[in-house]
């Protein structure tokens, strides 16, 4: 029982509109290799991000662990961020250049079209 010509034409369609499908449903598919591989790119960025927060946590557990056991870290600490000094301590603070700077630029006045507050009340 041989098959016929347009039959076997039709087996081969069929086989290959099965390939065809198979391989859009692998390619594409809920579980698809581009779907796996969007998700090998999120593991990537999740292992980075992972890989940041355990250094912070490495130098957050470094700086609690100085803090509890160094005293000259502690008071270096306290007089950075919290502007303690010790008694009969003197501060002397000096102006940055870039204030000095900004005390001798000119006063720019308004355009002389604009108006001011002072200009819009009636006068007593």
């Amino acid at each position: 029982m041989a098959l016929s010509r347009s039959s076997q034409r039709w087996v081969i369609y069929g086989f290959s509109s099965l390939l065809v499908a198979l391989s859009l449903f692998t390619a594409f598919g809920e579980r698809g290799v581009f779907h796996l591989w969007r998700l090998w790119g999120e593991k990537k960025q999740l292992e980075e991000r992972n890989f940041l927060l355990q250094k912070e946590n490495a130098a957050l557990r470094e700086r609690a662990y100085r803090i509890r056991q160094d005293d000259l870290y502690l008071e270096k600490l306290a007089r950075e961020e919290l502007g303690l000094v010790r008694p009969g301590e003197i501060i002397y603070r000096f102006a940055s250049p870039e204030s000095k700077r900004n005390k001798n630029s000119p006063i720019v006045e308004p355009p002389a079209g604009s108006s001011r507050s002072s200009e819009k009340m009636p006068p007593p």
